[in-house]
């Protein structure tokens, strides 16, 4: 093992082990934040989530999508180093998804550091009578391994359940449509559960083709302000790019270790959406 990649393994456990047992580093709302970068899946923002906060929209029967992210993550000794994620999701019913991530940290010249991380995801809509005007309601689970990738033993997972609440409403048309999500969970481990936290955030989309998402983090603590994320997604056909500003409020620029709950970050995002249940169902209208 490297100097460089013992001290990334340092920081993540610490940041994975600290999150899950509330041995905050900084403000909490600050460690949490960083904490659902590190497990969240690669939402397919606007749609099935924001960037890290889900809705309670799922994907619906037979569609799934790959999406990608890369998110600056300071320096080491001189050396950029980026966080990268892989996230493949599914809708398995018109109210159930499920989903599977593969997180890596990488060097500024694509050498792979010894540090991956996987994490499931789970996601089933358990209230849903139209999809405008009336809130539509899911339950989720993140589920992350805290040793080796390995999920042999219940108390070495550390689970992330949460609520989410999407409403739908059309600005005038089909065509522009604007979300408004709240969502409340905590993390569980070792039969512990810690407190819970409350974030909400809203997205705008235009003719399905452009996206604008914003997300509001730790909303209901005392002892900091809360985490402002924003980004855009523009799609065309079956793929999309988009770009988010993590921290969008704070002013400070710190390095790895220098505050880095403080500081802002930019994350490059990537997907390709195969509607393939949309489609059959369409051909099946015919």
């Amino acid at each position: 093992m490297t100097k460089k990649s013992g001290w990334v393994i340092m920081l993540f456990a610490s940041l994975v082990l600290g999150s899950a047992t509330g041995a905050w580093a900084g403000s909490r709302e600050a460690s949490f934040a960083l904490f659902k970068r590190s497990i969240s899946p690669v939402y397919h923002w606007g749609q099935n989530g924001l960037i890290t906060v889900p809705k309670a929209v799922t994907l619906g029967k037979g569609n799934f999508y790959l999406a990608g992210s890369a998110q600056d993550a300071g320096k080491i000794e001189g050396d950029r180093l980026f966080l990268t994620a892989a996230t493949i999701m599914a809708g398995t019913s018109e109210d159930v998804e499920l989903g599977y991530t593969r997180r890596q940290f990488i060097w500024d010249n694509l050498d792979k550091t010894d540090l991956e991380m996987d994490t499931f995801h789970f996601k089933a809509r358990i209230f849903h009578m139209t999809d405008t005007f009336i809130p539509q309601l899911a339950l989720g689970i993140h589920a992350v391994s805290l040793s080796d990738n390995e999920f042999n033993s219940y108390d070495e997972i550390l689970f992330n359940p949460y609520l989410a609440a999407t409403v739908q409403i059309p600005l005038g048309t089909e065509k522009a449509m604007l979300s408004l999500t709240g969502v409340a969970e905590v993390l569980y481990n070792e039969g512990e559960t810690g407190q819970a936290f409350f974030s909400a955030g809203a997205d705008l989309g235009f003719w399905e083709t452009l996206y604008l998402v914003a997300e509001i983090q730790g909303i209901n603590l005392d002892d900091g302000d809360p985490i402002v994320n924003i980004g855009a997604r523009v799609k065309a056909g079956w793929f999309s790019l988009g770009v988010s500003l993590f921290n969008a409020l704070e002013d400070k620029s710190g390095e790895l270790g220098q505050e880095k709950e403080d500081s802002r970050y930019w994350m490059g995002y990537a997907a390709v959406e195969i509607p393939l249940g949309t489609m059959l169902r369409g051909k099946q209208d015919r």
